[in-house]
Order: C-alpha cells, then structure tokens, then sequence
C-alpha cells in the first residue's frame, strides 16, 4: 500500500485570485460523488476531494485569509496527509507555505514541471503556468485514446491549452479573463463603468441597448469567440475532432456556449487539485 493510500492527501492550489485546498481521503482509488450542476460533468475517471475549500486572496486581508484556512485545516481528519502545493502566484505561495509549516511539521511537497507525468513540448517548460499543465495530466485520465484534447481555463486570464492525441502538452494561447477585461475597459476610458464579474449579464442578443448590456455582450461574446477560433485553430492538424474541457470561475457562464458545432463541452470541477492527486500517486 502506498503513503498516500495511508495517509491521504491536501493538495494546494494557489492561483492568482484565490487559493483551492482539496483533502483526498486515504482510500487512494476512490471518487467522490458527481454534485449538481447544469453543466455535462466528467467524472468518471478523474479523483474528486473529499473535502475542499476556496478562498479569495483578493478580498480578504492576509489576516482573514489565514484564519479562514487555519479553522478549515483544524477540521481535517487527525492523520497527517501528504501534502503537494502547486503555485502561479509566488507571494501568495509563501503565505500559504507558512501557514502550512506553522500547523504541521510534515513536508511540503511543491510540484514542478520535471516532477509531472507529462511531456511538455514547448521552448521553456519551467516557464509554463504549472496550473496549465496540471490540466493536461488530468485530461489524459479523461479523453479518448488518440484525440486531441482542449483545455479551456476561464479565471483571471484565460488560456486555451491543446493536448496532443498522444498525450503531450502542446502549448496554448493565453487573454485576459471577463472580469481583467472589465477592469481595464473601465480604467483604460474615461467614461465606461466598471462591471464586475456578478454585474455581466450573459446576454442572448448581441446587440446592447444600454452600456452595461453592450459591455456584458462584448465580454461575453467576445471571450466565446475567441475561444471558438482558438480550439479550431488549433486543433486543425488533428484528423479527430478534439474532447474540450472547461475550468475555472467563469465555465458556468459561458461553457454552454461553446457547445454546438464545435462538438461536446464538459466541465471539469477541481481539474487542478485533480491533476495533483495524480502527479502525487506516480511520484
């Protein structure tokens, strides 16, 4: 039996807007139940958390954030799990990196692109966001043998990531996220209003009649159209249409509409914290 089968897993996720902590029960085969959503979900081969919490590091001062995550880390199960964190914001990894040393004085194991079950095929693989290719590794427990699979992240930036028919990391395509654009609309003119992410409408007519309904359009339908072009851009070379995978904050909004003639559209709760139970098990 492994260490993780032992001892269970807490696996970190520090993103730029909010950190994601996902406790893995130590039944290391096991997964969790699919929760309710509107969207198609892929579960089936993927491991889900037992456990899980989400907190901003944009709204909450450092002081609120580490009294949120300590009061959620005393709730954990009292045997010392493995722990893996993986990072794209380096001040905030530090933060939670103390706060993780401070309750226990098991390791922390941080993730790295040479440490992930992956081939990556790009200039500068240590460069690549490693939430992008923590993606990719959980991708491959989910498309069809031999096609290609697309990975759209829709948070603070949005990427548009391809995975190769025989499993590699191809690259991707990176722009700002509904509520980044919103941002720098209002800041960037001197008379649009900042909208934030609960004020975008998801508008079925393109044409606005107001400011606010042609801003929600812009952003709406300008970040669909983008991600359309990309997956097909992209995926051109490929004989097989690809398997498209949708994350992050905004996929409730807008996966739907990527649904269509550009072929099936799920979502995939937790993909990250997933892609590091993964790499943890084959470390």
């Amino acid at each position: 039996m492994s260490v993780l089968s032992e001892t269970g897993l807490l696996a970190i996720d520090v993103g730029n807007s909010q950190v994601k902590f996902g406790w893995f029960a130590p039944q290391a085969g096991c997964t969790s139940e699919s929760k309710p959503s509107e969207l198609p979900i892929a579960l089936p081969l993927l491991p889900q958390p037992d456990v899980e919490l989400a907190v901003s590091h944009v709204d909450l001062s450092r002081d609120q954030f580490a009294a949120e995550v300590g009061a959620w880390l005393e709730r954990l199960p009292a045997a010392e799990p493995q722990r893996f964190l993986a990072s794209v914001h380096k001040g905030m990894a530090q933060v939670v990196r103390d706060l993780i040393l401070r309750s226990s004085s098991c390791k922390l194991h941080e993730l790295t692109a040479a440490a992930l079950p992956l081939e990556v095929r790009v200039d500068e693989p240590e460069l690549v966001g490693i939430d992008r290719l923590l993606c990719a590794v959980a991708a491959n427990r989910l498309r069809e043998r031999e096609r290609p699979a697309v990975v759209v992240s829709m948070g603070t930036a949005c990427t548009v990531n391809l995975i190769g028919a025989d499993g590699a990391f191809e690259g991707g395509a990176i722009l700002p996220g509904i509520g980044m654009s919103a941002n720098a609309l209002h800041k960037g003119t001197s008379a649009l209003p900042l909208l934030s992410t609960a004020m975008i409408d998801t508008p079925g007519n393109a044409v606005g009649k107001s400011t606010r309904a042609a801003i929600s359009s812009g952003l709406v339908w300008g970040t669909v159209g983008a991600v359309r072009e990309l997956i097909d851009r992209m995926t051109q070379p490929f004989d097989k249409s690809p398997q498209v995978f949708v994350i992050g904050g905004d996929a409730t909004r807008l996966a739907g509409k990527l649904t269509g003639p550009d072929g099936p559209v799920r979502h995939v709760p937790n993909m990250v914290l997933a892609g590091i139970r993964i790499a943890a098990g084959e470390r």
